[in-house]
């Protein structure tokens, strides 16, 4: 007779357990009782390959085979699975869909049989089986309705205990992109230079991550005194990855540029750290300039960036492309070039993300549109100026999710 006191204190139990391994270790060892078999096994689903992996088995004489793998639809078990049904096996070493192998390896003898797949919804997580009654000679209806019972409550249970691990999961990992993203930023400068430190040249720049974790960047400092670096990057790909080699790309950069080298040559030494041991084969493109802060004179280092835009107050230009992305060849090449800005103009770098901005249909905001807002525009700072794309942007955009970061930094050549 069923004990049906202890099938509903058990599955009191399970709806309560939080840990998988314990949820299953309850399930096994005291479901034997009301079942009144000599053995049970619960079979998982591996999500990456399908077989069914038997955790464990509880039970007196019950095969002890650690993590025994059934291949996706073979056995038993892969018939209830594939089939969501509950299988009855009355005579098991006859039947020639049992999975002898768990028996070979084991020593145990299986006479027969329940399998009961574990229905989450349309989702058939696992199998629960269980072997030889005791006190009969074979599972009778009555079983099969019990199991097919017990079955839902575990399924439930083990849907619920991987709901619960997953959203932890994702909870951790938002709690470490959200630290990444504070460090990431702790890099980007965010006090520019004043007009006392550098009276010819307005400089200002942001960076819209469209993730957590952002591939752009951009830096400034002091190469020496009255020479302002100025660096703008995009590197490939997204996520983690790209955002970590970000920050050894603004520290490379910095500790390689050094009073009197040339833009070209800050580049050249940058690319050769980047190459090396660069198993991930990610790249960024860069345009890296030095900016005499007295007399106003730029210089530009082209690595395969965007070309920067020269504005003025009667047009909108694009500078040349030139050079190649850094981290891929060290035997690259890069160009230089020198804009000549007029008191009143603004050099404007940025990352594709400001062109190639999708809006709720998927159209790209375009070089075109880009050129187009920036005609519009009587450059007075480079504050101003930036602020303005960002709006053009954002308006293009809408309700649209980002699909880039967005980068811009602008010179301003003070009147």
């Amino acid at each position: 007779m069923v004990d049906y006191a202890a099938l509903l204190s058990l599955a009191g139990e399970i709806t309560r357990e939080t840990d998988l391994d314990g949820l299953l270790a309850k399930i096994l060892t005291k479901s034997l009782p009301w079942m009144r078999v000599e053995a049970c096994s619960i079979f998982i689903a591996d999500e990456e390959t399908g077989d069914l992996v038997m955790h464990t088995a509880h039970g007196e004489g019950a095969p002890k085979l650690g993590q025994l793998r059934v291949p996706a639809g073979r056995g038993i078990v892969g018939a209830a699975m594939k089939e969501m049904r509950v299988i009855r096996v009355d005579d098991a070493p006859n039947d020639p869909r049992v999975f002898k192998e768990a028996d070979k390896k084991s020593g145990w003898m299986t006479k027969a049989l329940l399998a009961a797949p574990l229905l989450d919804g349309d989702e058939c997580l696992g199998v629960i089986e269980f072997l030889n009654p005791v006190g009969r000679p074979v599972f009778t209806p009555e079983d099969e309705r019990l199991t097919e019972y017990f079955a839902g409550l575990v399924a439930a249970a083990v849907g619920r205990v991987r709901a619960q691990a997953a959203a932890l999961e994702r909870a951790a990992l938002q709690r470490d992109l959200d630290l990444a993203r504070e460090l990431q930023k702790g890099l980007l400068p965010l006090e520019f230079p004043p007009p006392e430190a550098s009276p010819a040249i307005d400089l200002f720049a942001v960076l819209e991550p469209a993730k957590e974790v952002s591939g752009d960047l951009y830096d400034f400092f002091f190469i020496e005194p009255g020479k302002l670096c100025f660096v703008v990057g995009d590197v490939s790909g997204k996520g983690i990855a790209a955002g970590i080699f970000m920050a050894v790309t603004r520290t490379l950069v910095r500790a390689i540029a050094r009073p009197g080298m040339s833009p070209a040559e800050i580049l050249r030494q940058l690319n050769a750290e980047l190459c090396r041991d660069n198993e991930a084969c990610l790249f960024v493109t860069m345009i890296l300039g030095i900016a005499d802060v007295t007399s106003g004179e730029v210089v530009c280092g082209l690595g395969g960036h965007n070309a920067p835009v020269h504005i003025t107050r009667d047009d909108a230009v694009f500078g040349p492309l030139g050079g190649a992305p850094l981290g891929l060849m060290p035997q690259a090449q890069f160009a230089e070039w020198r804009p000549e800005l007029a008191p009143g103009d603004v050099l404007l770098v940025y990352t594709d993300g400001v062109p190639e901005a999708l809006d709720e249909s998927r159209r790209l905001f375009t070089n075109e549109r880009f050129l187009a807002v920036l005609r519009n525009k009587v450059p007075s700072s480079s504050r101003g100026l930036v602020a303005d794309v960002e709006q053009a942007v954002a308006a293009f955009v809408g309700e649209a999710e980002r699909s880039d970061d967005v980068t811009l930094m602008a010179l301003h050549r003070r009147p």
